[in-house]
């Protein structure tokens, strides 16, 4: 990669911003961006300078957070970085990765599930367990968990029947 600098930042912001693609980064682009802007020296600079190292380090955390949300995009479709990765982007990664595949949906909370068929057009109601269901069309189906209070309860008062 060419040397840093502000052009050089501006032309890699254009590229994250055209394209869903992680563009490749040396592993060390984020120290050696970092490093280059703590050596420059505020009090030998003019106006001028001090601008433009105020907007290159705008654009340095536009390319960090745009990239960070192609991270995001990568683990949503289990895409594999391109690699060479920069340490701290792999690193993200994978604790992203860790976190959204430890989020699964327990099928087997919807095994005692009961179909019931509204006998009556009904409004919105609160069942006896503080949950709201409705509103229904007579005859609309209704999924409700089975042994619940609240099955009981819309079969005693003859707002649904079993299926």
């Amino acid at each position: 990669m060419n040397e840093i600098s502000y052009d050089l930042l501006w032309q890699l912001v254009q590229k994250e911003r055209q394209t869903n693609e992680l563009q490749l980064l040396p592993k060390t682009f984020y120290s050696d961006c970092i490093g280059l802007l703590d050596s420059i020296d505020k009090k030998d600079m003019s106006e001028d300078e001090i601008n433009i190292k105020k907007n290159a380090s705008k654009l340095l955390l536009e390319i960090y957070e745009k990239r960070k949300q192609k991270l995001l995009i990568y683990v949503a479709y289990k895409k594999h970085l391109p690699q060479p990765a920069i340490p701290s982007e792999q690193e993200l990664y994978e604790r992203l990765a860790e976190l959204v595949n430890k989020e699964k949906i327990n099928f087997g909370a919807f095994k005692n599930t009961q179909s019931l068929v509204s006998l009556q057009k009904i409004p919105e109601i609160i069942l006896p367990s503080g949950k709201k269901i409705g509103p229904f069309e007579k005859d609309q189906i209704v999924e409700a968990k089975v042994d619940d209070e609240d099955v009981k309860f819309l079969i005693s008062n003859s707002i649904c029947k079993e299926v």
